[in-house]
């Protein structure tokens, strides 16, 4: 069976994948023939990948991966690049094929991480972070809609803790691509731990902060309350 297409959808079924515990493997292969032109080179980036994957505690995940890409290589052919999904825990692996070609990487995490698909489904660059005291949602998109790459949720972790996290998620989704415009949405108490994790990179993008109760929005409900923020920024230059 033939992996499926990108699209917001997908990116919401995929996005489940940590919710009942367990690490998540989200590894990224860069397909291209002008990158890597010849199937051993494709073999390099892939054991160097599986490798930090297992620097990173992901050993059972690196192995399920690794036996799927050996027993199906047709995955690997006709195709600019490939994202895989595994979450030993959940026995679920899932792979995606993508129409041009990603940077390579593997991230360990609670949460698969989605970022890179997500240029896939919109090319506008605003970003915006959800924040409640037990989790987060991340975004990105601008005036068309908005796609979610991560959603954060663990109750037992603590406020500054998951905070942080957030924070770190959003930073590696900025250097990856760059926001144009960064809103983060959280009630008052929670700000100044909001402001201390922020980076100064993404404070730099900073347009404002909303305080309303956006945590389990709709993504049209979110891109109507962040417009007149970021066309005040705008303004404001």
């Amino acid at each position: 069976m033939m992996p499926p297409a990108v699209g917001a959808g997908t990116l919401r079924q995929l996005g489940t994948l940590g919710e009942r515990g367990g690490g998540v493997l989200s590894l990224y292969l860069d397909l291209d023939p002008a990158h890597f032109p010849t199937p051993a080179a494709r073999a390099l980036e892939l054991d160097a990948l599986l490798a930090q994957a297992r620097r990173d505690g992901a050993a059972v995940d690196a192995v399920h991966v690794h036996a799927l890409l050996h027993d199906s290589p047709e995955l690997l052919r006709g195709r600019r690049g490939l994202a895989v999904f595994s979450c030993a825990a959940r026995g679920t692996l899932e792979t995606i094929a993508l129409p041009e070609a990603v940077e390579p990487m593997a991230v360990v995490d609670s949460v698969p991480w989605l970022e890179p698909l997500v240029a896939l489904v919109t090319a506008e660059n605003w970003g915006v972070a959800v924040v409640s005291a037990h989790g987060a949602r991340l975004f990105r998109g601008g005036r068309r809609g908005l796609v979610e790459f991560a959603t954060l949720a663990d109750e037992a972790r603590a406020v500054d803790d998951h905070v942080r996290h957030a924070a770190a998620q959003m930073l590696r989704a900025h250097r990856r691509r760059p926001f144009e415009h960064l809103v983060v949405v959280a009630a008052p108490e929670l700000w100044p731990v909001v402001e201390t994790s922020l980076d100064r990179e993404l404070r730099d993008r900073l347009a404002g902060r909303l305080e309303h109760d956006l945590e389990h929005a709709a993504s049209d409900e979110l891109v109507a309350a962040i417009v007149p923020v970021v066309e005040s920024a705008e303004r404001n230059g």
